[in-house]
């Protein structure tokens, strides 16, 4: 008996939960197909970024490849029309009988009729070749060129390398952007290669939770959204702090500190209507254009002008700089270093977004290149501006250190300039963790239309506004950034960057090599079926542990090493806030802003 196909109106597995149930090997075979097709296509790949700027510039005319021609030639829309055949479909006439058992025979085919270029996704048949490629690639308009501005939009974060350094110090702080940086490469590489592994037009992955669920089940997809979501919320909730703090120092702090992170929510609400990638586009290369222009007048600045003292928790500058090459003398406790590690660990955080960048590619074969960049770009950045601005400012270091400047005029520029850089990485962020949010809650429990479809543009401008209104709740209520940093990074970012790639690739190996002893699956085979064990049994674990059994062992030591590194960064943070809110240098829902001088 062949299994029950996927229903018509299913997208992904919140409508269809089957579709991240099935075996590895179906999800291997068909993959291998999809791959085999995305070789084969020889449409060029869209325009990037940088190319659109320079062909409207010169008068050039600059386009969007489409699976299958513009959507305005698609009357109707693909999911009107897609809804449309499956409602008729759903007609119990003996014709429509008939029909429902020729597809099921076409279910059955040979895996030659499924490596067709128009073959492959099964939705009953409903509909037509070019819907059922549009249903999956209607998105995928973005090029590797694009994603590796998007990666350093997402990732580049110079701003925390000084105080890492500051908490560190030279010798320490090298070796841990370095080794972080390294573990954070090789964890974007899992995850490619997993999603080459796993994607499919039939079953796509479309977010990192379904690979946690193709891996270990249905309880690990819900701990790895709830995390996702939890990590964008609070990288949001720190941009607006940041903004907050900039925009008081711009105007000498006359002006209500809370009502100028409300400004900046209403600001991100209404820019965060996107709804595509790919529409976030130009914004990122501005925002990286103008990040390296901050950071550049932010360096010039330091070099030229004392730091604010009470940006760091000084009263004054009596006390000489002091910088140190191993643990700085002036260090509080050893919490202070696991929260430099921290910064770090902040610092490459943006792993848990990788598998939507792909998701949305013209061509995922091509993101090694867009993550290789873009991580390199960034490491190098962090290693010359931490080195630089420590070496200036020494213990007055502050993690925001376009504030720490005592300018009027660099203090200006570099934080009207740094609110554009922000303003777009929130926006970003909030995108992404709407877009999970509103998957998993809103399509999953409400049954929301799907975001190509016209109607869910109310409903996508309700969880837009909502996300941002909570963000600003949760900055507003812990206003030390660099608390909040710690906290995130070691609960969060630290997961889907460093703990769970290796995780998954442990399970994704054992259960690999664990195919090595069944017969091979193709179309018609009920899944499963072809295994000559199961998990019950002993010689399918012994099976897929064998081969290689000491990488896969170091894998799972890795993994505990992460988590320990975890509690200990949460542990540093919880610390850090205690020692904040005890000093009076933080208050919740306060109008006064974090590092404001007591005579203003």
């Amino acid at each position: 008996m062949s299994q029950r196909p996927t229903p018509p109106w299913a997208e992904d597995a919140i409508e269809d939960p089957r579709m991240n149930a099935q075996p590895l090997e179906v999800y291997m075979y068909y993959a291998a197909l999809e791959r085999a097709r995305e070789d084969a296509d020889k449409r060029p790949v869209p325009d990037s970024p940088i190319t659109i700027l320079f062909k409207r510039m010169v008068g050039r005319k600059a386009s969007i490849v489409w699976p299958y021609g513009p959507p305005k030639e698609n009357k109707g829309g693909w999911l009107r029309q897609k809804r449309k055949r499956a409602e008729q479909s759903a007609q119990t006439t003996p014709q429509s009988q008939v029909e429902e058992k020729q597809v099921e025979e076409k279910q059955d085919t040979s895996a030659k009729d499924d490596t067709n270029v128009e073959g492959g996704s099964d939705l009953l048949g409903v509909l037509s070749p070019t819907e059922r490629e549009s249903a999956y690639r209607l998105l995928r308009a973005a090029s590797w060129q694009l994603v590796f501005f998007l990666i350093t939009t997402d990732v580049l974060g110079w701003y925390t390398a000084p105080m890492a350094f500051a908490q560190l110090g030279y010798g320490p702080g090298v070796l841990v952007y370095t080794c972080f940086w390294a573990l954070a490469f090789a964890s974007g590489q899992i995850l490619w290669r997993m999603y080459m592994t796993l994607d499919s037009e039939r079953y796509p992955v479309k977010c990192y939770a379904d690979l946690g669920e193709r891996t270990y089940g249905p309880t690990v997809r819900h701990v790895f959204n709830v995390l996702q979501s939890l990590q964008l919320v609070f990288n949001t909730s720190m941009l607006i702090i940041m903004s907050g703090q900039g925009l008081a120092e711009i105007i000498d702090f006359k002006f209500c500190y809370l009502a100028l992170n409300v400004f900046f929510a209403l600001l991100g609400a209404v820019l965060s209507q996107i709804k595509t990638i790919r529409g976030l586009g130009m914004f990122t290369v501005i925002g990286t254009v103008t990040n390296l222009l901050v950071m550049a007048l932010t360096m010039a600045g330091v070099a030229l002008y004392d730091p604010v003292p009470s940006q760091s928790g000084h009263a004054d500058l009596s006390e000489p700089k002091v910088v140190s090459g191993w643990v700085p003398s002036y260090s509080s406790g050893w919490y202070e270093q696991v929260s430099g590690c921290m910064r770090a660990v902040f610092a490459y955080g943006g792993a848990m977004i990788f598998t939507e960048f792909m998701a949305e590619m013209r061509r995922p074969r091509d993101f090694w290149k867009a993550a290789f960049g873009a991580q390199f770009f960034c490491y190098s950045l962090y290693m010359l501006f931490g080195m630089y601005v420590y070496s200036y400012q020494g213990q007055y270091t502050n993690i925001l250190p376009t504030v720490n400047i005592d300018s009027v005029l660099f203090q200006g520029l570099t934080n009207i300039l740094g609110l554009i850089c922000v303003t777009i990485i929130a926006v970003m962020y909030s995108h992404i963790g709407a877009k999970v949010f509103y998957r998993n809650v809103m399509r999953g429990y409400f049954k929301a239309p799907s975001l190509t479809s016209s109607k869910s543009t109310l409903y996508w401008s309700a969880v837009v506004c909502g996300y941002w209104a909570v963000a600003w709740v949760i900055g507003s209520a812990v206003p030390n950034i660099t608390d909040l940093n710690t906290v995130v990074g070691a609960a969060c970012i630290l997961q889907f960057t460093y703990t769970f790639p290796p995780a998954l690739l442990v399970g994704h190996w054992v259960q690999r090599d664990a195919l090595k002893g069944d017969s091979v699956w193709e179309p018609g085979i009920e899944p499963g079926s072809n295994r000559v064990d199961s998990w019950s049994d002993k010689s399918r674990w012994r099976r897929g542990f064998r081969p290689y059994w000491f990488a896969k062992l170091f894998l799972m030591v890795y993994v505990l090493c992460a988590l320990a590194t975890c509690g200990l960064g949460i542990y540093s943070g919880v610390q850090g806030a205690k020692e904040s809110f005890r000093s009076g240098r933080t208050t919740s829902f306060s109008c006064r802003a974090p590092g404001q001088p007591l005579d203003k």
